[in-house]
């Protein structure tokens, strides 16, 4: 003849089992937005920093052989073309998430590169073949200025690129030893349940 279970212990089952599922439930969810939140870390670092790196890598050469090609004002020297491809990657730099100092920085960019191209207007409309040394220190000047500016940036990348993998790697470290406490709770609850279940 089997035993029937009384009101009290059919409660109890039943309680124990819902904590058990929002238990679950709980844990699954905040693995969840732990993992969204490594997940971000890491598709930030490549979008916001190797990305942004490589812009600034293409507009050092560009500035590197504009300098070249400024100085001898070589004849074959298209302005238009290079103020169209550091424009485009002005912008897709500007585009990624930028940290404070980053905009900080981005904005000296952009004014010592309006300094540079009034300064190749000014030169290499006027007659004559050769700059004199004064023009040639003064555009010298400004390219160093712009140097610094993109070796500012470059710097920051691989700071914040550091400080997002460090973070991404707490984050996992955490995420670890959240499940093993989250797998030692299950058992418990689940010790309990079968405590209450046959205890008399």
């Amino acid at each position: 003849m089997t035993n029937k279970l009384s009101t009290s212990s059919r409660i109890k089952i039943g309680f124990s089992f819902a904590i058990v599922f929002i238990l679950v439930l709980a844990t699954n969810r905040f693995d969840k937005k732990r993992f969204e939140t490594v997940e971000n870390s890491l598709t930030s670092v490549y979008e916001d920093r190797l990305v942004a790196k490589g812009y600034i890598y293409s507009l050092n050469n560009i500035f590197h052989f504009q300098e070249k090609m400024l100085l001898d004002k070589d004849q074959s020297y298209k302005i238009e073309a290079y103020h169209n491809a550091v424009s485009s990657l002005l912008a897709s730099f500007k585009a990624t998430r930028l940290t404070s100092e980053e905009k900080s920085t981005f904005r000296n960019l952009r004014d010592n590169l309006n300094k540079l191209q009034d300064l190749e207007l000014r030169y290499l409309s006027a007659d004559n073949d050769i700059l004199s040394d004064s023009q040639k220190n003064q555009i010298i000047l400004q390219l160093n200025r712009i140097h610094r500016n993109l070796d500012q940036l470059a710097i920051i990348q691989q700071s914040e690129g550091e400080n997002m993998t460090r973070f991404a790697k707490s984050s996992l470290n955490t995420s670890s030893l959240l499940s093993n406490i989250e797998i030692v709770l299950i058992i418990v609850v689940g010790i309990v349940v079968q405590f209450i279940i046959f205890y008399k």
